[in-house]
């Protein structure tokens, strides 16, 4: 007990800056709080239109289709075999989400808070593209495509089943201020488990967690295509979301190491 207690002053003191812990976890919640309910609320505040958002799903199949990975309907249908795949495949989508991102930030930032905070510069600017993204490209999921009908029009059925809709009777938000059911490209729920992936790959060498940093994505993929909420495209787009917030973070940091170098001297001189 009085090793373990050492050993947790031990990093306490080699990771704490200046200010003290309770403040930095406060300024770190406000920092992810903010960031989220402004993501959710811009969000919603998209106005995609029923008619563009479909059409844009239909120019992804197309594309899938003569790049030969339009899997989707195939994928789903090993789930939809038995009930107990189909809950599997519910769990797999929420699941591997935000528990996955919030446990991660925790022990991120309990054990390596210098990556922790570069990981938490990744999320922020991987939600300001996707919002980006969600206005100038609002799309339809896979789901959409079962044969309802919409206040405008009533869209073909290609054999979609919304598994989290029928099975858990859940999907459709109640708070339009919240929830665009057109933001399927980029995928954050597969570029979000990337990046804990990434984060878990640079953070530890345990096999434990590079397995699980394997696993992650891998179960998203399934998760996302299976309860048909995202096209495989969409998948992609997700991990290049991240693969350039990592790039524009890299940059920050970068530069932000460079001013506090000058900084230094000059405070020095």
């Amino acid at each position: 007990m009085r090793q373990f207690i050492s050993t947790i002053g031990i990093t306490l003191k080699k990771h704490l800056p200046q200010r003290k812990l309770a403040l930095d976890i406060l300024m770190e919640i406000g920092i992810l709080a903010v960031v989220y309910v402004v993501y959710m609320y811009s969000r919603g505040s998209v106005d995609a239109k029923e008619v563009t958002a479909l059409e844009h799903a239909r120019e992804i199949m197309d594309l899938e289709k003569a790049m030969g990975i339009f899997v989707e309907l195939d994928i789903q249908s090993w789930f939809l075999d038995s009930s107990a795949m189909t809950h599997f495949a519910n769990i797999l989508y929420t699941i591997c989400y935000y528990p996955a991102v919030i446990i991660f930030a925790i022990w991120a930032y309990w054990r390596y808070r210098s990556k922790y905070k570069f990981m938490r510069t990744v999320f922020v600017i991987s939600a300001i593209i996707a919002f980006i993204s969600f206005a100038l490209y609002p799309t339809a999921p896979p789901r959409f495509f079962d044969g309802r009908e919409l206040d405008t029009i009533t869209v073909e059925d290609l054999g979609f089943v919304d598994t989290i809709a029928e099975h858990w009777d859940k999907n459709e938000s109640s708070d339009p201020n919240t929830y665009n059911p057109f933001a399927a490209m980029p995928s954050l729920h597969f570029g979000w488990t990337v990046m804990v992936s990434a984060g878990l790959l640079w953070m530890t060498r345990s096999r434990f967690g590079r397995a699980l940093a394997v696993i992650l994505p891998i179960a998203m993929f399934f998760g996302i295509t299976s309860t048909a909420n995202h096209f495989i495209l969409d998948a992609v787009a997700g991990a290049i979301v991240i693969g350039i917030a990592f790039w524009l973070t890299a940059l920050i940091f970068r530069h932000k190491h460079k001013l506090s170098f000058i900084w230094s001297k000059r405070t020095h001189s």
